[in-house]
C-alpha cells in the first residue's frame, strides 16, 4: 500500500480519492506520512486551524505513537486549539488523547445495517467523511 489513499482504504474499507483531492486541492490541509522502522505507520491530514483528520493507522503500528506524532505536527502551526474525531472503537487512541487533556465536546453515534471499516485505525475528519 502506498500513499494515504492505500492506507486509509485498508482501514476504512473505502477508497477516499475525492476526499484526498478535496483536502489537498484547496490548501485546507496538508498530508503527513508517519513512518516507523522505514514503513508507513500512518497518515494524517492537518489544517492550520488545528483540525486533525482523516488519520489512518496501519494495523500493525503503535496507534498511540502515530497519534502523538500527528498531534506534535499539528501543534507546529500554533493553532488556538487542536481537534479530532475519535471513534469509540479506537480505545487506544481515546485513552491517549484523554490523558493529554482532550475532552469530548460532540458525541456522535454511527448506525449501519452492515459492519464496515476498521474504526480502531481510522479517524475521520468529519462525520460526513464516514
Amino acid at each position: 500500500m502506498s500513499g494515504p489513499a492505500g492506507l486509509i482504504r485498508s482501514c476504512s474499507g473505502f477508497r477516499r480519492d475525492l476526499h484526498h483531492k478535496f483536502l489537498l486541492g484547496g490548501g485546507a490541509a496538508r498530508a503527513i506520512r508517519i513512518d516507523r522502522t522505514g514503513r508507513a505507520a500512518g497518515y494524517a491530514y492537518l489544517s492550520a486551524e488545528g483540525q486533525i483528520g482523516p488519520l489512518a493507522i496501519a494495523p500493525d503500528a503503535d496507534a498511540k505513537a502515530v497519534v502523538t506524532t500527528a498531534l506534535g505536527c499539528a501543534l507546529e502551526s500554533r493553532p488556538s486549539q487542536v481537534s479530532m474525531i475519535v471513534p469509540g472503537r479506537a480505545d487506544v487512541v481515546m485513552r491517549a488523547v484523554l490523558a493529554l487533556g482532550f475532552r469530548i465536546e460532540e458525541p456522535y453515534v454511527l448506525m449501519a445495517t452492515q459492519p464496515f471499516g476498521n474504526w480502531c485505525n481510522y479517524l475521520p475528519r468529519t462525520p460526513g467523511f464516514m
